[in-house]
């Protein structure tokens, strides 16, 4: 087998694994169900992946990837302003270009468990900067609860408009979550 071979057969299993998981959750789809949609033997799966937990690590790892490097970004961002336009779009960018994958983690509860807890984990840190970045330096509840408010703005509905085209995704997402963050007003604390 050459290395494109094995690499075209586990773009394959991920593609096939991310329909089964939407399609009956990540607990439901087996292994073998992934083996028989793609015509492959289950020792086969198991030689590209040695379980259904690394296949979800891997559909993940570069959408949590991206996540983390956009939040990044924007933290070492020096205008606050800008800091949170940057991770609001930033972060919108790659929910939205993910937003198939995105899905098991906003629709499917069964992906939460100790098989997944590192990925996970690494998200939720990530979503925890990134709400950081939005509340800015020495926020109050009151900020940091409009924070965590336009960060599930700006990422939680994309998975409810499978129809609607990126860019236009993206920049309603952009307002909306720009919207919860302007209603806050800082004279009320």
């Amino acid at each position: 087998m050459s290395t494109q071979d094995g690499a075209s057969t586990q773009d394959r299993i991920l593609a096939t694994a991310r329909e089964l998981f939407a399609a009956h959750t990540y607990r439901a789809a087996t292994m073998r169900q992934i083996a028989e949609r793609l015509g492959i033997t289950k020792p086969s799966l198991y030689y590209h992946f040695g379980s259904k937990a690394e296949i979800l690590e891997t559909l993940l790892s570069e959408p949590v990837r991206e996540l983390d490097t956009a939040v990044s970004a924007a933290a070492e961002e020096p205008d606050q302003d800008e800091a949170r336009r940057r991770v609001l779009r930033g972060c919108i960018d790659v929910i939205v270009r993910h937003r198939d994958v995105m899905r098991l983690l906003f629709r499917d509860a069964s992906v939460y468990g100790d098989e997944s807890v590192h990925i996970v984990g690494r998200l939720v840190g990530t979503v925890d900067r990134a709400v950081e970045v939005l509340a800015g330096p020495d926020p109050d509840w009151r900020s940091r609860l409009r924070a965590a408010q336009a960060f599930a703005a700006a990422t939680d509905p994309v998975n409810q408009f499978p129809d609607v085209g990126m860019d236009e995704l993206r920049a309603e997402l952009f307002a909306g979550a720009s919207a919860v963050l302007a209603r806050h007003d800082p004279s009320r604390t």
